[in-house]
């Protein structure tokens, strides 16, 4: 039952097609799996989200010097090693982001190990279904309202805004083809001033959003807070809580109606967790949060996230954003926005070895993508 060995693998994975945000525009995705092997012959699979994929992997691969020898039923006491020896707190989201890998990959072994879905772990689900918003891609309102009417069996549909482009125009184009009752909820991505947001969002709401996802740096949380009282709309935290101080300031100060979360923001599946809990006492419901990341998130993230009573609908899901895929035996659509926990041991999944490799292969061969500048409209 204990832990013998760590590997970090750096990949790379086109995109099925460009995905454009308020960063730019992104053409791949940088991710590093975490493979944690036992005393016993299992191995669990977790995955990070990076840019830098091989600096992701050496860190982790530190990181994991204070893993190996652990038992792997004992997760808070591999969280309290890393987190309680060493600098890692000295860089706490960039290790967070790494962690998460590492503390996933732990879940999904032990739960292997006891033949045990991850979401037994954690309590055991209160969701028999969970549902996921629509999410249509493009860089054009045109564009992006005919693929938001491929997706009018979501429930919830989700827009990208806070770009080089008339953001109004882009609602008011899928707002009109989703029509009058379906949730649409808008994402600026951090894209503006406390002042430039309540401007632009007191514009937008006469397209009924149900929320706006970050509209504000990270770091002001006094300006979210000042935008939530002056705007009519939801406002949600996102990149404002990735840590527990963090959120710890969010609700002190009132700053947000809802809370965008996930295990890789938060440090790990019980992390992420916790942060749901804290919200559940203070009366605020959770979003899984998503990032551009393979079905190994997907899987491992929705395991947990179904032991969340309060979660909303129109949670966050992107993997279906990469042209490849890297497990085999399992479904990872989500028709209508709708799915359900697969059966089996862990998070669920038996990994395409194959399918790393050449992951592994191109990143070696090609380096990490980079995100581009957007073209002008």
């Amino acid at each position: 039952m204990r832990i013998t060995r760590v590997d970090a693998v750096p990949i790379a994975i086109p995109l099925a097609e460009e995905f454009h945000w308020a960063g730019g525009a992104q053409v791949g995705a940088n991710l590093v799996l975490f493979a944690v092997h036992t005393e016993d012959g299992v191995v669990g699979w977790g995955e990070s989200v990076c840019e830098v994929p091989l600096a992701t992997a050496e860190f982790g691969r530190a990181i994991a010097r204070q893993v190996v020898g652990q038992r792997i039923d004992d997760v808070e006491a591999i969280l309290a090693e890393i987190w309680t020896r060493g600098r890692w707190k000295t860089t706490p989201q960039f290790t967070q982001f790494v962690v998460s890998g590492i503390e996933s990959a732990c879940w999904d072994a032990l739960g292997r190990t006891l033949g045990a879905p991850t979401h037994a772990l954690f309590g055991g689900a209160v969701h028999e279904e969970l549902d996921f918003f629509g999410f249509p891609q493009g860089d054009d309102a045109a564009t992006l309202a005919a693929a938001a009417v491929g997706l009018a069996d979501h429930e919830v549909i989700y827009l990208k805004i806070g770009r080089p482009r008339d953001d109004d125009a882009i609602v008011a184009a899928v707002r009109d083809a989703i029509g009058p009752g379906r949730t649409l909820r808008v994402d600026p991505n951090e894209a503006w001033d406390a002042s430039t947001a309540i401007d632009r969002i007191g514009r937008l709401a006469v397209h009924d959003l149900d929320w706006v996802e970050q509209p504000v740096p990270h770091w002001d949380v006094a300006g979210l807070a000042r935008v939530r009282d002056a705007v009519t709309v939801r406002i949600a935290a996102d990149q404002a809580v990735y840590t527990m101080p963090q959120l710890e300031r969010v609700l002190e100060a009132a700053a947000a109606d809802v809370v965008v979360q996930g295990p890789h923001d938060a440090g790990g599946l019980l992390p992420f967790r916790r942060q749901a809990s804290i919200c559940e006492a203070r009366g605020l419901d959770v979003n899984l949060h998503g990032f551009v990341q393979s079905e190994i998130s997907f899987l491992a993230h929705a395991q947990v996230t179904a032991t969340i009573p309060n979660l909303t609908s129109g949670n966050q899901v992107m993997h279906q954003l990469l042209a490849e895929r890297l497990t085999v035996d399992v479904d990872v659509s989500t028709p209508g926005g709708k799915y359900r926990l697969p059966a089996g041991p862990g998070h669920g999944f038996r990994i395409d070895d194959e399918a790393v490799g050449l992951a592994h292969e191109r990143f070696l061969r090609d380096g990490a993508y980079v995100t581009i500048e957007s073209a002008p409209s």
